[in-house]
């Protein structure tokens, strides 16, 4: 070996080293899972859906691991529509959901959602859809102001989180879904004691705190030029008061509407009728 050609040699060995090892560790697993085809998923308690013991254990921080699968860190969360919309749609789901969410409230913020997946690298050009199921909390917690101020303030404050999200993933559909149908009219029907045997409470504030959030989010699909997808058509007759066989929002003590986590939430039957509609707008 001639002393001229040692260094060439020596340098095509190491290079070849280089790019065995790169092929035996792989990519890093952030960047690896950046880059999958992905549904990221924004909101509340409706759509996290944590379980009771989950929602009681720490349903409002932050903090905690998220569930068993979710590439993500963050609240406690069940299956919901968010998920299985993305198993329908043979995608890659990373929920941010958090309980207690609010945008203009005291609160968990929607922001810090939006700086998780961002920290993640969730948002990429690869990501597909992302989903947002947020606003009933700042309803009743702002009771004070005037339908105007608080749709106001709620697009206010999240119009800049959805340019955010846009910035980060410039292909993504971003659905802002709304919640199914809650009341029959200004009734609620909290307690389910028998097959079809329930009450029937006047509750108007509830059936008025639906409609604002409902507003709420069409005005930011408006203001952000974002999809807007209406749930209270398709679920008419499906709200609290419903028949058994029919319910897809639970009373409080509710045993006989099907199964589902949380009390005066929606139920499983709620979530993949959510989960059908999304996949197939």
């Amino acid at each position: 070996m001639s002393v001229s050609t040692t260094p060439r040699r020596l340098a095509a060995v190491i290079a070849a080293l280089v790019s065995a090892l790169a092929l035996i560790a792989g990519p890093g697993l952030p960047q690896a899972q950046a880059q999958d085809r992905n549904l990221v998923i924004f909101g509340d308690s409706i759509i996290a859906n944590p379980t009771v013991p989950d929602y009681l254990a720490g349903g409002l921080s932050d903090g905690r691991p998220g569930s068993s699968g979710n590439p993500a860190t963050g609240c406690p969360q069940g299956n919901n529509w968010g998920r299985s919309a993305s198993a329908r749609l043979g995608l890659v789901p990373w929920d941010y959901s958090c309980s207690g969410t609010v945008s203009i409230s005291q609160g968990p913020q929607f922001a810090a959602q939006v700086d998780h997946a961002l920290w993640d690298q969730a948002l990429t050009p690869s990501t597909a859809r992302v989903i947002i199921s947020t606003g009933f909390n700042d309803t009743y917690n702002n009771r004070t102001l005037s339908d105007g101020d608080v749709r106001a303030r709620f697009v206010g404050s999240m119009a800049p989180q959805i340019n955010r999200i846009r910035d980060a993933a410039p292909n993504a559909r971003i659905q802002i879904v709304g919640y199914p149908s809650i009341t029959e009219g200004n009734n609620v029907c909290l307690f389910h004691v028998g097959p079809n045997v329930y009450d029937r409470t006047l509750f108007p504030d509830v059936n008025h705190w639906q409609w604002q959030a409902q507003n709420m989010q069409v005005d930011l699909a408006r203001a952000t030029g974002v999809e807007f997808l209406d749930m209270k058509p398709s679920t008419v007759n499906n709200h609290m008061c419903a028949p058994d066989n029919q319910r897809m929002w639970a009373g409080l003590v509710d045993f006989y509407g099907g199964t589902g986590n949380l009390p005066i939430h929606v139920n499983d039957r709620g979530h993949e009728h959510v989960a059908w509609m999304i996949a197939n707008s």
